[in-house]
């Protein structure tokens, strides 16, 4: 009995020994409070040298940091994001499962685990963290964007505007969110919805031009010109955007489809000047031509367009009604014929083949490209009208 108590005296003294030994010192303490405090100058260094650009510097004093406090999980997100920067992404997810195993709750370094592997094209994985990260910091937008942005990418758009859609009421003072979701809509061809939507962030951020240019190309889409004709031309005033071809391209739509034909040859001008290589700047130029009786410089436009690309069928098109104008019908019929021998589907091609022919006489011909037409789309009014025109006269 004795020697038993004995025993348990020795193991419960020994544990106490244990105990002390894992306990620090007051100089140990000391010691890790002061290395900590210089870690973190060393951090605040890097921080400041790789905001600065300056990666290598950056790079020599987060090491510094890590040795002086290698469980900071600050130090370690900083260190990652330095190592994304110089796309060294292994050390970056290396650097942040330490800042996980030293705080599970660090958002962020969940986020930037969703950025290594989104650049690794590994969306599962991406999506999963960028979850993760959204989940410990629900307020956080970008973590929130980034998982929708993934959704996106994984062809489960519908998905990301449900979820994003189901957030708006709680950032009700973002335009981000309402950019992204309006974004989402015109992609799925909601154009009134995505306009409304847009409209809303552009009222939150007035000054935002991105913003701007997305609201008015879905008022656009939309087919609300006046409206869109009005945004694009602030967002124009701009200097960053006064030279993007495609922003006067569309708005030169705008005025064309208000029947304001001057201004769409001047904006359509503006937009060849920047853009000469685009064939669909030349057609527009074309049009708006065409419309204002410039047949010379509707000629040289179209002419232009065609020989970037020949196949185009707009352009051969509007160079048919061109020669229509012109009376020659020879290069009219040229033009059509063309068009229907590129798009099988095409039955305004087919119309006008016959129209041409009919206009030279040839009506048996004409009645076959009238027929043409009906066959791929009986209810088309036009091959109706000019069927039952011809079969009038005979």
């Amino acid at each position: 009995m004795r020697s038993k108590i004995l025993l348990l005296a020795l193991t419960l003294a020994l544990a106490g020994c244990q105990q002390d030994a894992k306990k620090p010192t007051p100089k140990e303490t000391a010691n890790r409070q002061w290395n900590g405090a210089r870690g973190g100058v060393m951090a605040s260094l890097a921080k400041d040298q790789f905001e600065n650009g300056n990666l290598d510097k950056a790079r020599d004093s987060i090491n510094g940091a890590i040795k002086l406090d290698p469980e900071n999980a600050g130090i370690r997100v900083l260190s990652a994001k330095i190592a994304i920067e110089q796309a060294q992404l292994e050390l970056a997810e290396k650097e942040l499962r330490f800042a996980r195993q030293y705080n599970p709750n660090y958002a962020e370094a969940d986020y930037l685990s969703g950025v290594v592997y989104q650049r690794w094209q590994k969306a599962d994985l991406a999506y999963d963290f960028y979850s993760h990260a959204s989940e410990k910091a629900p307020s956080e937008i970008a973590y929130l964007l980034a998982k929708a942005e993934m959704l996106v990418g994984m062809d489960r758009g519908p998905e990301a505007l449900k979820m994003l859609q189901d957030k708006v009421v709680f950032f009700e003072n973002s335009p981000v969110i309402r950019d992204a979701v309006g974004q989402l809509l015109v992609g799925q061809r909601k154009f009134a919805a995505g306009a409304d939507m847009l409209r809303q962030a552009s009222v939150l951020a007035p000054d935002d031009n991105t913003i701007r240019e997305h609201f008015g190309l879905a008022l656009f889409y939309a087919k609300e010109y006046n409206d869109a004709s009005i945004t694009l031309t602030r967002l124009l005033n701009d200097p960053k955007y006064a030279t993007r071809s495609d922003i006067q391209a569309t708005l030169g739509e705008c005025c064309f489809e208000l029947g304001r034909f001057r201004e769409a040859r001047q904006h359509f001008e503006t937009a060849t000047m920047t853009d000469p290589s685009a064939p669909g700047l030349w057609l527009g130029l074309g049009k708006s031509a065409l419309q204002l009786g410039d047949l010379r410089r509707a000629e040289l436009s179209l002419k232009k367009s065609i020989s970037i690309e020949p196949n185009g069928n707009e352009a051969n098109l509007m160079m048919g009604y061109l020669r229509l104008r012109q009376d020659r019908l020879p290069e009219a019929l040229a033009a059509f014929k063309k068009v229907n021998s590129t798009d099988v589907n095409d039955t305004l091609g087919l119309c006008m083949t016959g129209y041409v022919l009919e206009k030279l006489g040839r009506a048996d011909e004409a009645v076959q490209f009238y027929g043409r037409a009906l066959k791929r789309s009986p209810g088309d009014e036009l091959a109706n009208r000019l069927m039952a025109g011809l079969q009038t006269q005979e």
